[in-house]
């Protein structure tokens, strides 16, 4: 009986670390979108190397994401979890001690790189100690990142005006490395399959067509929120409203998203993801479409259903499908779509802009990926055929 309730508290002790440490994780991306751009021109940056700093993380991260999951697939998930924690908190307590904008860059080089480390690992840990409860504990996990996107910000902006942001800085470094030594202490390492390192080859899971589905829907949907984090406050601003209220409808947006995601227990994964894309690409064209502030609570509100959909299926989806022995692997490819949406998204947006609205280029790319993923799983499922 002791031992058992040992076993119990051990048990909820592991899941409330990593539950923290899903939390904290993200509130080191959200706790900086205030306050660096500030940061970097207090330094001296001119606006290219602010545009350059920004994004290098992401480029990074996406670039070395592959190598994290094979590093996941060889070593186990926990090392590579810690490991990513501490160098993450290494970075980020010297952003604020840099003595120039190039060392900031080198420290932001190294922040992408402990960070192209954790998801991989972080979602197959996940999946793997949560067994057959995985759906629920990724659609809390997903919930807990909505969460860190709606604290953090407003937090990390009054820390920065309060003490400046070398305090956010030092702050959110602090609480990475708690993280790294709760996960050290209670989280144990999953058992991976006997299988050589060497024949271990990351990009072998786009042979499973089942992943390059998930993959391609992932891309879409990130297409479609680099759109709206691009054209959004400037369509707002157009009509006469102010930033501050673009940023309350983006924050009733995530309030939508989180409930869904942490209590939903649909397990049509396929479906879920397909439809969730699908209510938000038709969101995303209402909110171009919709004049005054209600529609534009309707299409937000909408729009954040479709997020709590699509957001845990995915990462169900992907665990699902992949390899045992190459999860890892799989989960970093799952990232690399979803960042390469991300940074395509707002590109495009940029590009086309003057010829026709942003939400029409992301309704006529993801929605012709939409079409293409559902024919192709009719086709799976009914063994239709298309003729010439």
């Amino acid at each position: 009986m002791d031992r058992s309730r040992a076993d119990n508290r051990g048990r909820a002790l592991e899941w409330w670390v990593l539950g923290g440490t899903v939390f904290v994780s993200f509130v080191d991306t959200f706790a900086l979108l205030p306050v660096l751009p500030v940061y970097m021109r207090q330094i001296g940056a001119q606006p290219w190397q602010i545009g350059m700093l920004l994004s290098v993380y992401s480029l990074v991260g996406m670039a070395g994401q592959p190598l994290g999951g094979y590093v996941a697939d060889v070593v186990g998930r926990k090392r590579p979890l810690v490991f990513s924690l501490l160098g993450s908190a290494v970075a980020l307590g010297l952003y604020g001690a840099v003595p120039s904008v190039w060392w900031l860059l080198a420290m932001r080089v190294l922040h992408g790189l402990s960070g192209s480390l954790f998801l991989p690992a972080l979602f197959a840990l996940l999946g793997e100690r949560a067994g057959e409860q995985r759906a629920q504990v990724m659609g809390r996990a997903a919930a807990l990142i909505g969460l860190a996107a709606i604290i953090a910000p407003p937090v990390s902006g009054v820390i920065a005006r309060l003490w400046g942001a070398p305090m956010v800085f030092g702050v959110v470094a602090a609480l990475m490395a708690l993280a790294a030594i709760g996960v050290w202490y209670a989280v144990p390492d999953t058992r991976l399959p006997a299988v050589e390192p060497r024949q271990l080859r990351p990009w072998e899971v786009l042979r499973v067509p089942s992943l390059r589905a998930v993959y391609a829907l992932t891309a879409a949907f990130t297409f479609c929120m680099g759109t709206l984090a691009y054209g959004f406050p400037l369509l707002m601003v157009e009509r006469g409203y102010t930033t501050a209220t673009a940023g309350k409808l983006l924050g009733w947006m995530a309030l939508v998203a989180v409930p869904i995601m942490a209590f939903l227990r649909w397990r049509q994964f396929f479906v879920r993801a397909v439809l969730g894309l699908g209510i938000v690409l038709l969101s995303l064209l209402g909110i171009w479409w919709a004049h005054g502030i209600a529609l534009l609570v309707l299409c937000m509100g909408f729009y954040g259903v479709g997020f709590g959909l699509i957001f845990p299926a995915v990462h169900v989806l992907t665990f699902e499908q992949a390899p045992a022995e190459q999860r890892g692997s799989a989960f970093a490819l799952l990232y690399v779509a979803y960042s390469g949406g991300l940074i395509a998204g707002p590109a495009a947006a940029g590009v086309l802009s003057a010829v026709v609205f942003p939400a029409v280029v992301a309704a006529g790319l993801a929605g012709g990926i939409l079409v293409g993923v559902v024919t192709w799983n009719l086709r799976q499922r009914w063994g239709w055929s298309v003729r010439p």
